[in-house]
């Protein structure tokens, strides 16, 4: 029992002889003022699969000209991939979504049919993101900003003929 009590004596008092001895920052929030910046997501589009061969991919577009793509059937690529774009591409985009009144698109476009792949597409502007299903007769101008994100995966999705 003495054996066990020297041997936490002598334990305690050499953990006390670790404690650092560095002086503390005198001005911690120098730290704080470094700036950090968290790119924001703008733009998320997701197209399903179909019963046939329909591409299935993920975009997520971000404020600092900056995209993720998640390819994940029927695509030329698969897999996750960065991609950064031509500085003002997403600013170009932004205007194209406020142009066509992307909030005033229904929640869902969709029919009883079958077999179709279902585009999702979100808009993320002034803090207020919307997101549209599009599986059915959804309005040319959707569909054109569907189109302009697509454009930016092109060389993803599109498998070339052999």
């Amino acid at each position: 029992m003495k054996v066990k009590s020297i041997f936490l004596w002598v334990l305690i008092c050499t953990l006390g002889a670790c404690k650092s001895r560095q002086k503390p920052m005198s001005n911690p929030k120098v730290v704080s003022d470094i700036p950090v910046s968290t790119p924001l997501q703008v733009i998320k589009m997701e197209t399903t699969p179909c019963y046939g061969r329909c591409p299935a991919y993920l975009v997520t577009i971000f404020d600092n000209d900056s995209l993720v793509y998640e390819g994940q059937r029927f695509v030329a690529k698969e897999g996750i991939s960065l991609k950064k774009l031509p500085k003002g591409t997403v600013q170009g985009l932004v205007e194209q979504f406020r142009g066509a009144n992307f909030f005033k698109f229904q929640d869902q476009y969709t029919a009883n049919v079958s077999d179709l792949p279902t585009t999702y597409i979100s808009f993320t502007d002034a803090g207020k993101t919307k997101r549209v299903m599009d599986y059915y007769r959804a309005p040319e101008t959707l569909r054109k900003l569907e189109d302009l994100v697509a454009d930016l995966v092109k060389e993803e999705v599109e498998i070339k003929e052999k």
